[in-house]
Formats: structure tokens, sequence, C-alpha cells
């Protein structure tokens, strides 16, 4: 056996591997603490992540202390709710169902970290007969515009600040090493490009980092000192989803980063390119999806939809079917008269009309979810194109703050108020009037109302991965794409 078939024999071949992706490790692990090293010694960077953590902190602190008030708070009023509705003494079970009982919107904790839509949509919605009412107190409402637009919350550090600083921590990873006239001894070194980008690049997402750490101890304190229920049956899934979405958003853009510092001749075009690539995929085209998405599928207004409803309502139901269902129900019985009947026709009729009522509500707010759904899915392909409205979508469902999930909610309190109607119609139709004495409920009857604990569906991961996960994933994979070819020219290209 000669020297030639000793060197390129498998066992060869296998050590000659394990000693490069040793010398690889080796080489990243260098890089790492060097790069680490000139960090610290930087005064700038202390800056930026200084500015960038007194954000966090406060966005965080905010975030929480408001959410806990809020759970508090519903949690108060659903219960006296619940106490007004039971002792509200003896009357008539319809005019019970006028008198109604507010129900109030369940938040997770993860809502904290990204509120979504639930400043803008209302948290409390009356439930009352012959009528499906909109949720009502929505705290923009209260707020400037300004205020509105740029809201300084957790999901608003990491998706638009984070990266930013991740920026300018990271516009000079290889650009400056052009810069200074330094890149041909970065070329002819042994250590491998890819494994100097991958030792700069995790330092930038260790920096990043530090706007997290905020918000997972607020999510962690609120986790432990609220008592509220949890409105999830899968909020483990929730929260991997949560945090890997961010970790994957993160990471795209330290490759992201490096692979534009690779390929930019300096330092101030390496800038300038990760800002315009910034401020278009985190401020600009977010805020397009949204005005296009509208114009793709517009509302409409609230006083046209209502216009619309109460015209339809008023539309009575068909008298002759009426008519026909009585005399069906008066041969039933034997009998010739309603009055004789042993049950109350007044409950069927009641019931006959919340029936009806219930056929226009969901013609009606079906077509207009429809067009919320239409909106979403319009504004979610934004996603290929900015990792940022990908995020968004993705943290919006994990939270349960999105507008899906608000659909969930306005459905779940509809089905509230038939279920309340059914049990106080039914109450009247077991009791007809006798001798012109009608009948009347009590706190038995009002506690055969189901209590309202309202609980949110599993995420359909198979849509969520669709809408967002697949554009998140493809983005992360076109920012290592550019990394990757950025580094060849680095190895390949003229040194100047």
């Amino acid at each position: 056996m000669n020297v030639t078939t000793l060197t390129s024999s498998p066992a060869a071949t296998e050590r000659d591997n394990r000693a490069g992706w040793r010398a690889w490790a080796t080489a990243c692990h260098g890089a790492w603490q060097a790069d680490w090293r000139e960090r610290r010694r930087d005064w700038r960077v202390w800056l930026v992540i200084g500015v960038g953590l007194a954000l966090a902190v406060c966005a965080a602190l905010l975030s929480s202390l408001e959410l806990n008030a809020t759970l508090a708070a519903r949690a108060d009023a659903q219960h006296a709710e619940q106490e007004r509705w039971s002792h509200q003494g003896k009357k008539y079970p319809h005019a019970a169902a006028h008198y109604g009982v507010y129900v109030f919107k369940p938040l997770s904790v993860l809502a904290a970290l990204d509120p979504g839509v639930e400043r803008y949509v209302g948290s409390s919605v009356w439930l009352e007969a012959h009528k499906q009412n909109e949720l009502i107190y929505r705290p923009a409402d209260d707020e400037p515009g300004a205020t509105r637009q740029f809201r300084l919350t957790p999901s608003f550090v990491l998706l638009v600040i984070a990266p930013m600083a991740m920026v300018f921590l990271g516009f000079g990873m290889f650009a400056g090493e052009r810069e200074r006239g330094t890149l041909a001894s970065l070329r002819i070194n042994a250590a491998p490009l890819s494994a100097i980008a991958l030792a700069r690049a995790a330092v930038l997402l260790c920096l990043a980092a530090t706007l997290v750490l905020p918000a997972c101890l607020a999510v962690g304190a609120l986790e432990w000192s609220t008592a509220a229920r949890s409105p999830f049956n899968d909020g483990a899934t929730r929260a991997v989803l949560f945090a890997g979405g961010y970790v994957l958003y993160l990471c795209t853009w330290a490759a992201l980063i490096a692979g534009v510092s690779a390929w930019a001749p300096s330092l101030r075009a390496s800038l300038a390119v990760l800002i315009g690539l910034w401020a278009a995929t985190t401020l600009v085209l977010p805020r397009a999806a949204i005005e296009l998405a509208q114009l793709a599928a517009p509302l409409p207004t609230m006083q046209q939809f209502r216009a619309d409803l109460d015209a339809a309502l008023g539309t009575p139901d068909d008298p002759e079917q009426a008519k026909h269902d009585q005399q069906q129900l008066l041969q039933q019985y034997g009998v010739s008269d309603v009055k004789d009947l042993p049950v109350n026709w007044a409950g069927i009729s009641l019931r006959r009309g919340e029936e009806h009522g219930n056929r226009l509500f969901d013609a009606h707010y079906g077509r207009l979810f429809a067009a919320m759904r239409s909106q979403d899915n319009a504004a979610a392909l934004a996603g290929w194109l900015s990792p940022a409205v990908a995020l968004a979508g993705l943290s919006g469902a994990a939270a349960g703050s999105d507008t899906a999930h608000h659909i969930q909610f306005v459905n779940g309190a509809e089905q509230q108020r038939r279920a309340i109607q059914e049990v106080l119609n039914i109450a009247i139709t077991a009791n007809p009037e006798r001798n012109g004495a009608r009948y009347d409920g009590d706190q038995a009857l009002w506690d055969r109302v189901p209590p309202f604990r309202f609980t949110y569906a599993p995420l359909d991961l198979d849509s969520l991965a669709l809408r967002q996960v697949l554009p998140l994933a493809f983005l992360f994979l076109a920012s290592l794409l550019l990394c990757g070819t950025g580094l060849h020219h680095l190895r390949r290209g003229s040194l100047r």
C-alpha cells in the first residue's frame, strides 16, 4: 500500500474533515473573542446599546404595567356584571333580555409584548335582545395621532429599533476592512471568511439580544404575578412561535448586514444601503401594505354598515310562515286559541324573531369579516418583501392580538348573547300566561345562563406557516445567500 492510497483512504478523508471543522471552529472562536474585545472598548457601542436598552426598559415596563392594570380592571368589571345580572330581581324574562349584560375581551400575557389591534377594536360589548352591538372602549380614541402611529411597545422596539441598532453597530463589519486597506491581510489570513462572518454576526446578535431581555423579564413577571386565566389552550406553542419568530428576524438582519457590508465598496455606501433597507422594510412597506390592502378589500363605514343592517332588521319575518306555524301548533295541542295552549306563543314568537335577526347578523357580519380577512391576506403578501411585515403577523397571531382573534371574540360574544336569549325565551315559552298574569323570572332563572368564559381556538399552524413563517424563512435564506455571495466577492474580488 503506497502513500497515495493512504492519504486518499476514507479514514484519512474523515480525519481531514474533522481537522478542517476543528480549524474552522477555532477560527470562529478566535474571531468572536477579537470582535467582542473590540466592541467592549468602543464607546459608540455602549451609547447605542444604552439608548436602545433604555427604550426597551421603558417599553417593557409601561406595557406590562398597563396590561396588568387592564387585566385586573376587566376581571373586576366582569365579576361586577355577573353579580348585577344575577341580582337584578324578579322581572319578565324578556325585560331581562333588554336589561342585558356586558362581557369583556380576555387578553394574554404575550399581548404585553405585541398589543396588535387591541387598542383600536374595543374591549367590551353589551349583549341584549334583538341586536348585535359593536365593541366599545377603544383606548386609541383618547390618544393623539402620533402616539397611535408610533406607540412605544416591546414589539416596536424589537421590530424597528433593534434592527436600527444592529445596522449602526455592524455596517462596517467588512466594509471597514476595505476602507482601512486591511482586506488583503484578511484574505490571506488562514481564518475562513465564513467563520469570521459568523463570529461577527453572533456578536451583533448578542448585542441586539440585550434589547430583548427587558421584554422577557416583563412577561415572566406578569406570568408569575397575574392570577388571570389564560385565554389559550396552546399557550406553549404560541410562546415558542413568538420567540422563534423574533430570533429568526434578528438573524435575518445579522446576515443581511454582513452581506451588504461585504458587497459595499465603502463604509458610507454600506451605511446608506442598510439605512435604506431598514426604512423601507420596517417603516414604508408595513404602512404601504395596509393602505394597499384597504384599497384591495375596502370596508364600509360604520355608519353605512349600521344603516344597511338596521334596514334589513326593519323587514319583519315572513308573516305567512308565522301564521302557518301557529296553526300547526294549535292543531298539535287540539285547541283553537293561543290562550289555551300549554305553551306560551309569545316565547315562540320571540324565538322566531331572534332566529330571523341571527340570520341577518350572520349575513352582514359575515361579509364584513370576510372583507377584513381579505385585507389581512392582502397585507400579508408584503411579508415576502419585508421581514417586519411577516413577523408582525406572526407575533400578533401568537399573542392573540390580531384581527383574526378579534373576530373570534366577536363571534364568541355573539354566541353568548344568543345563549342568553335562548334560555330566557325557553322560560317564557314554558310558562304561559294564566288569568292575565305573566311569568316573572328570578335569580334561579338568571343563573341558568352560563357565565362567559371565552377561550381562543388553537392556532391554525398550516395557515400561519403559509402566510408568515414561509415568507420570514424565505427572507432569512435570501439574506444568507446575499451574505454567502458577498463573502465570495471578498475572497475573489478586487481589493479596492
